[in-house]
Order: C-alpha cells, then sequence, then structure tokens
C-alpha cells in the first residue's frame, strides 16, 4: 500500500528516518520551535498514509511558511545570513514532507535532503561529523531504492542492504576524488603568513602593531544576535590574552595554553549569538564573556578564551551564549 500511486510505503518510511538523522547534528543550534514543527509534520504524514488527514492547501502551506519566517525571524534576529538560510533550509526539508504526493516529490525531497546533510558540514567538518553524515546518507539511499523498486515495498532491510551496497561501491571513487582531484587554492584553501592571521592577530605583539589592526578592512567576523545588539562598551570580543610583557613585546604565558577550565557562575541575562568566522589560520574563536560554544571541538582555556583544536582555515558558523555579568575568579596570573 502506498500514500499515494507510486510512492512505496517503505520510501515513506526511509524519508522519516532520514529526516530525523539530517536533523539530528542540527539541533544544537536549531531553534527549540523546529522539533515540534517536525514532530507535526511526521504526524501529519502518518495521518495522511492512514488517510485520516488530507494535503495542505495552498493557504495552509502559505500559512506555514509565513510562520517558519516569523520563527527564524524571532530566533535569529534576521532573515538574511547563513544561520538563517540553513534554518530555512531545514525547516523546507520537513515541510516538504507533507505537501508530498508523487514519486517526483519524493525524489526532491531526497535531494533536499543530500544538501542538508551538507550544511552539517558548516558547524562541524571533523572526522566524526563525517563518518556520521554516512547515516543519513544511507537512510536517503534506501529511500531512494524503495522509491525507484516496487519489490521492495514492503521489505526495508533488502532496501537498506542495497543501498548500503551502493554506498560502498561508491567509497573508492570518493577515495581517488579525495586524493586526485587538483585542489583550488582561491576556493578551498587561504594562503596567510605563518605567524599572523587574517584578522591582523598574532601570538605576540609590540605596541606599534596595533594600529595595523585598524588599517585593514577585512572581515574579521559577523555577530548576529538573538535580541536587541548590546551597548558598543559591551562589545568586547575576547579572541586572544597576551599577558607576558618582556619589555617589548606582549605575548602569550604558557599557562594561558592550560585547556582548564577557569572558575565563574552564570549572573544576569545571557545574550544568545551566533558569529560567522572568516579564515584566519589560527585556532582563535571570537566570543563575549563569559560565553559557553556549541562547538564540538572547541574548549575554554584558563583565560576564559575559546580555541579550537585546529586552525580555523574556512568560514566558521558557531552559537554561543554569553553572561557579560557574570561571577568569575579574576584572570589567573602566569605561574612565577
Amino acid at each position: 500500500m502506498s500514500t499515494l500511486p507510486g510512492i512505496p510505503r517503505i520510501a515513506l518510511t526511509w524519508l522519516l528516518v532520514a529526516q530525523v538523522l539530517v536533523i539530528l547534528p542540527h539541533l544544537v543550534h536549531l531553534p527549540l520551535w523546529m522539533i515540534a514543527l517536525w514532530l507535526g509534520a511526521a504526524a501529519w504524514r502518518v495521518q495522511i498514509f492512514r488517510m485520516r488527514a488530507g494535503y495542505p492547501n495552498g493557504w495552509a502551506k502559505g500559512g506555514l511558511m509565513l510562520l517558519v519566517l516569523a520563527g527564524i525571524l524571532l530566533s535569529r534576529g534576521t532573515l538574511v545570513g547563513l544561520d538563517a538560510a540553513v534554518v530555512l533550509l531545514i525547516a523546507t526539508f520537513v515541510l516538504k514532507l507533507v505537501e508530498m504526493r508523487s514519486r517526483r516529490d519524493a525524489l526532491v525531497l531526497i535531494f533536499l535532503g543530500f544538501f542538508c546533510v551538507v550544511t552539517a558540514y558548516l558547524f562541524d567538518d571533523g572526522i566524526l561529523a563525517a563518518l556520521y553524515s554516512l547515516l543519513p546518507v544511507t537512510a536517503l539511499l534506501a529511500a531512494l531504492v524503495g522509491l525507484q523498486h516496487s519489490g521492495f515495498a514492503e521489505r526495508p532491510w533488502p532496501t537498506l542492504r542495497l543501498a548500503g551496497g551502493l554506498l560502498l561501491q561508491a567509497l573508492p571513487l570518493m577515495v581517488l576524488l579525495f586524493l586526485f582531484f587538483p585542489r583550488m587554492g582561491p576556493l578551498w584553501s587561504l594562503p596567510m603568513p605563518s605567524d599572523k592571521g587574517v584578522t591582523g592577530l598574532s601570538d605576540s605583539m609590540e605596541p606599534g602593531e596595533i594600529a595595523e589592526l585598524s588599517r585593514s578592512s577585512a572581515l574579521a567576523f559577523r555577530a548576529s544576535f538573538d535580541g536587541p545588539i548590546p551597548e558598543r562598551h559591551a562589545l568586547y570580543w575576547r579572541a586572544l590574552t597576551l599577558e607576558r610583557f618582556d619589555g617589548r613585546r606582549w605575548s602569550q604565558s604558557s599557562y594561558a595554553e592550560l585547556p582548564a577550565t577557569p572558575q565563574w557562575r552564570q549572573a544576569g541575562e545571557p545574550l544568545d549569538y551566533s558569529i560567522v568566522m572568516q579564515p584566519s589560520g589560527k585556532p582563535w574563536l571570537f566570543a563575549l564573556d563569559v560565553g559557553e560554544l556549541a562547538q564540538g571541538d572547541s574548549r575554554m582555556m584558563s583565560d576564559f578564551r575559546w580555541q579550537r583544536r585546529r586552525p580555523v582555515d574556512r568560514p566558521l558558523l558557531y552559537q554561543v551564549r554569553s553572561w557579560p555579568q557574570a561571577l568569575r575568579e579574576a584572570d589567573a596570573e602566569p605561574p612565577a
């Protein structure tokens, strides 16, 4: 049995599984209403399958899109930007499930799912994230197999085995492309001096070099606040702490490199915002004091700044919640 002639039940089942797997890595940065949106869309789709509900008409679809746009505007403060675009793409991926009527609609939903899988790399491009992405890709391929082969309409596991086999056959080609596809420098890498990032910050600095920071018009990062923008005097972005002075140059102490989390306590109203950081070639991350980052490979250092395990070599989007009035111990002095 199918929801309509042409959409097998097994394809719908794997599409639901794929949506869960696609959305899961985005939960740390998606607004909470997105979970309710998916639950409502999935329940509606099941009721359509059971012939207890109808497809949304034009007014209903328009109303849902207006609600999604309002939710993005309220949670992100803007409809423009990478973060808002990701939320809109995921929401479209969810709502498309409800209006899907034909095989063509199912194919559009599957291909949209592949795009949504790729957006997860905007937030985490580590090896674990890459391995996890194989799960939603396999589920989407299983949905595609179930859509094209009616013989699998009542059997989920043969569908999954065939999808896994197709993915395994593609792995050698993927490895060959990774190893031998030419690297295009202007698109995929950013040449820069080894001791200085695009932002002008370096591990050490002389007083005269500070003036050079104001001469560059290069973008360091963009910040989008979920609520009102704080006063200008409150926008102190901590990225690097240079507390050792030898009479000529400021530099970091070895103590500042310790990953030990300093003691602090939340106080006052938090600030929620997202940052799109441009490639800098350095592991430092920008955040207001005292912040918590939704970035898997980052950690707070002993001087309250945040640092990745790897340099930022491509545009990086991450979420931050900061408490400007946090009660904290004084920045620890380096040991004598």
